[in-house]
């Protein structure tokens, strides 16, 4: 029998799955006291199939292809729907400094649609801006507090506007350019031009503009600006940017690109695996010094994880959860 699998559905209970392809047992845990409050057969599914099972930002979802997201419920069965393609954007966030998302995106049904759909998590009411008959809500980014969308009307070029979690505009900005890049989009909207990129702020003040491509693995650190920009064959360095002042710190060779977690002064990172070992390091984000390192062998089970503001790391063997404070 295969081992469980478990999952945050809101703030107030755990999902867990197991099963074979024909006969899956779910329970649902009181994420408080502990308790089981509910175990019976499921028809939700922990591999691609149809209602499979998907952590998006504190909730279980169960998707199907070509169909559309479910919510799921405290009998582990489905509940609300939303109509649509069934893929949600934010499956595979990046680790971010702020809250977990409460709306998700998804495009709308249809071969060829560019259709993109905002719900609500909790209950999957559908968000929709107030556009103009002939417009259309296309690439769309989650923010917290809200989003902001590629807006096309008619056959002219799309546009990106600004909303808050309701779908109304929270300023009457158009910006004539594309996202940059919806995989690696931070915490803020990085739009696009001919010959440089901005960053802007969610009601659609420009905070930093400059020139090329675009950024790299762009992150955002309290009010820094984070992104890789590559030098060949020695690799990548990190540039940042104050976006209060606009001034440009220190460009590093640290490695952001597996960061955990910042206390707005240094940023902790890790890499590696069970299979070559685990690195987790400290740097201090404004001078680039490395501030202090741990390595495991090969086979270990350390790893690290930031839960809110703390940092957990688990044992060499697997058996034990210690939090990790900063060397004194």
């Amino acid at each position: 029998m295969p081992r469980p699998e478990c999952f945050l559905n809101g703030p107030d209970a755990v999902l867990c799955l197991r099963g074979t392809v024909n006969d899956v047992t779910a329970w649902v845990i009181d994420a408080h006291t502990g308790h089981v409050t509910y175990t019976g057969p499921s028809s939700l599914r922990t591999y691609p199939a149809k209602l499979t099972v998907h952590q998006i930002g504190i909730y279980a979802v169960a998707t199907t292809e070509n169909q559309g997201v479910y919510g799921i419920g405290s009998h582990a069965e489905t509940t609300w729907f939303v109509p649509g393609s069934g893929h949600v954007d934010q499956m595979y966030p990046p680790q971010r400094d702020t809250a977990p998302r409460t709306l998700a995106t998804q495009a709308a049904a249809g071969r060829g649609v560019d259709r993109t759909v905002v719900f609500s998590l909790n209950d999957g009411t559908v968000i929709k801006p107030k556009l103009a008959d002939d417009a259309e809500q296309q690439m769309t980014v989650l923010y917290p507090g809200g989003f902001a969308a590629e807006i096309r009307v008619g056959q002219e070029l799309s546009r990106v506007e600004f909303f808050d979690d309701t779908g109304t505009r929270t300023s009457q900005k158009s910006i004539k350019g594309s996202f940059f890049n919806l995989i690696d989009q931070p915490d803020l909207p990085v739009i696009s031009f001919m010959n440089d990129w901005a960053v802007y702020s969610v009601d659609g003040d420009r905070l930093l503009r400059l020139s090329g491509d675009g950024p790299g693995e762009p992150r955002l650190i309290g009010t820094k600006f984070f992104f890789a920009e590559s030098e060949g064959i020695a690799g990548s360095h990190w540039r940042q940017y104050d976006l209060q002042t606009g001034a440009e710190g220190k460009s590093c060779a640290y490695n952001l690109s597996y960061y955990i977690g910042t206390d707005g002064t240094v940023a902790v990172v890790e890499m590696g695996n069970p299979n070559v070992g685990r690195l987790t390091e400290a740097y201090d984000l404004a001078t680039c010094d490395t501030l202090w390192t741990v390595r495991s062998a090969i086979g270990s089970f350390r790893q690290v994880w930031r839960i809110n503001t703390t940092l957990v790391q688990l044992s060499d063997d697997g058996t034990e959860l210690v939090s990790l404070v900063a060397p004194g």
